[in-house]
């Protein structure tokens, strides 16, 4: 059995012919009601040239940019000052206007109370120790300026505002809620029978705290 090498010529409107039959048949069953499919060849050839131009474009624009990377050209992009320009000597942060430490250098001493960034031995404490202790890690509390030879524990905290506080616990009206739930379970099931429990003694503890 013999077979040939030959190749059948096909002219290029011959080939956008079968592309455009074969991309009609198959949306039939893909998007049948797709209005950008085209529908006739006319339509087609009108879509073919379009992505063709904008492929050229992409292709082109690429290789400007190589050429430029390749002489050194670059291209200055502007970058604008913050906020535009303007300048906010109220001391307030510069997301959401809260009072915190975290203000701009140039205003800090006249509006806050400086506090020095702590210690090696400080940091260690509040973190690795911490850490080690069983307790989470802990960022440094911001304390006043004091004597070198003074340990930094005995330097007095420096009062932090509300938007700096971090890890305070805060009492929620679920909390609430809890404790006038049990005064109500004592008043109504009785305390002998919490005694029993062993729940007596939980509740006492927990008002004394």
């Amino acid at each position: 059995m013999s077979h040939t090498a030959s190749h059948t010529w096909l002219s290029n409107e011959t080939r956008e012919f079968e592309a455009w039959a074969r991309v009609r048949d198959m949306m039939v069953y893909v998007a049948p009601k797709s209005p950008f499919t085209p529908r006739t060849f006319g339509a087609w050839i009108t879509h073919r040239l379009a992505w063709m131009e904008e492929e050229r474009g992409r292709i082109f624009r690429q290789a400007m940019a190589r050429q430029a990377i390749e002489k050194g050209w670059r291209e200055q992009v502007q970058v604008g000052p913050v906020l535009g320009g303007k300048k906010l000597l109220d001391g307030l942060a510069l997301v959401l206007a809260r009072e915190t430490i975290w203000a701009p250098r140039r205003g800090y001493h006249s509006i806050h109370s400086f506090a020095p960034w702590p210690s090696y031995e400080e940091l260690k404490h509040e973190g690795d120790d911490r850490n080690k202790s069983g307790y989470s890690r802990f960022p440094p509390l911001p304390r006043g300026r004091g004597n070198e030879t003074v340990n930094w524990k005995q330097r007095a905290p420096i009062k932090q505002y509300r938007f700096d506080e971090v890890g305070r616990p805060v009492l929620d009206t679920t909390s609430v809620r809890i404790q006038d739930l049990e005064g109500e379970i004592l008043r109504l099931v009785g305390g002998a029978l919490l005694a029993e429990l062993g729940w007596l003694t939980a509740i006492s503890l927990h008002r004394e705290d």
